[in-house]
């Protein structure tokens, strides 16, 4: 009964409760270390769980294959491949390294830290290991490697799964390979797979950020169903190329179809408001984040909002804004008002954004070189060389 109740602890995301809990417990069983470590490392704590898997080590001297390919996963989370090796060896001496699940973890592990010994040695190469290891080497930036491995899978007439071809996907992205995402595409569909709402998320966001929105907005339409992440990622696309109004249309009906929107969907609708000069729609957007979709608007949504206003030329409602942000103004936000001072030929209100900024960045001398733009185009040049000779 106390395991069950540990449980739910974890399920739910009580992780302190559960942590008091499991401290109490008068007997405590394998089952118990299990819950308590996965659910921690499930959290994205990592620390923790090895200081449990030393003393569960200290108590028993052993640990079943579930705890170990947890604590593998700790070192994947936290990148320590050193760590990682010692439980390798402990596991080839313990004999269940073989284990689908512990093999799995090594390589999702050796992945994360660019390695490939733990796929090596697997008698069996199953399909969840080439896509756990390419996996691997995408997270950590081995792009060419992963890509390697992509081919040696083709040659092999391995059978792909929608995961392999997300994985793609998002390896092609990296790439910016349209024509090598239109062979993978046409093998997903190929392949009986082309209703997999993450490999098609996966191609929408691809086609979006690389300027194929007809092929983006082609896949979006023909989903069967659609997540937050597909719709965010069709909002995306719109936004990465300036098309406001039709952003707009999406988080629209997004919203009729009853889908709530995140923060990620703010911020891209957000930033295409703000790059289309939508101004009156980004307001009312930017309003009912709190107000009807309860959504506390962050930095990233107050800079939007404000590159909004500096492009707009409302200066005096962006410094409003500034004061009114629950946060410490960033240097980003004090560089567009100081560039947009410049555009708009608002000499005191472009030196006020400048002080701000030679206070949190002086060796940056950019800030400088605009404020001497804005006296020399007002015609004090007296003042311009006072900057120059600062600098």
């Amino acid at each position: 009964m106390h395991n069950r109740v540990l449980l739910m602890h974890v399920k739910c995301g009580m992780m302190m409760d559960g942590k008091r809990l499991f401290d109490e417990m008068p007997v405590r069983n394998v089952v118990s270390w299990n819950i308590i470590t996965g659910g921690l490392v499930d959290c994205g704590d990592y620390e923790v769980p090895f200081d449990l898997f030393f003393i569960l080590w200290r108590e028993c001297g052993d640990a079943g294959t579930r705890m170990f390919n947890t604590m593998i996963k700790a070192c994947a989370g936290l990148g320590r491949g050193n760590v990682g090796r010692q439980l390798h060896s402990n596991a080839l001496k313990m004999g269940i390294n073989e284990d689908v699940f512990v093999s799995c973890g090594l390589i999702n592990m050796y992945g994360k830290c660019g390695a490939q010994l733990a796929f090596d040695e697997m008698p069996e190469k199953a399909l969840v290991g080439w896509n756990t290891l390419i996996s691997g080497y995408l997270h950590n930036g081995y792009i060419e490697k992963a890509l390697n491995l992509h081919c040696e899978m083709q040659d092999l007439g391995v059978k792909m799964d929608p995961v392999t071809y997300s994985t793609i996907f998002s390896l092609c992205t990296r790439l910016a390979s349209v024509e090598r995402v239109k062979q993978a595409h046409a093998g997903l569909v190929r392949n009986g797979f082309g209703s997999d709402l993450e490999s098609n998320t996966a191609l929408v966001d691809f086609y979006g950020k690389w300027g194929k929105i007809k092929d983006a907005r082609h896949v979006f339409d023909r989903m069967p169903c659609k997540n937050l992440a597909s719709w965010n990622a069709m909002i995306a696309g719109y936004s990465h190329h300036s098309r406001g109004i039709e952003a707009v249309l999406v988080f629209e009906q997004m919203v009729c179809e009853g889908m709530a929107p995140n923060h990620v969907t703010f911020l891209t609708v957000l930033s295409a408001c703000a790059h289309s000069g939508l101004s009156d729609r980004g307001w009312e957007i930017f309003e009912s984040m709190s107000r009807e979709y309860k959504v506390k608007p962050r930095a990233m949504h107050y800079a939007c909002m404000f590159e909004l206003l500096s492009r707009e030329g409302l200066l005096d409602e962006a410094v409003a804004l500034i004061r009114e942000a629950p946060f410490r103004p960033t240097k980003n936000m004090w560089a567009a008002l100081l560039n947009a001072c410049r555009v708009h030929k608002n000499l005191e209100l472009g030196k006020f954004a400048a002080e701000r900024l030679y206070g949190m960045e002086p060796e940056k001398l950019s800030n400088y070189v605009v404020l001497m733009n804005i006296y020399n185009s007002s015609g004090r040049l007296e003042e311009a060389a006072v900057v120059v000779q600062t600098l």
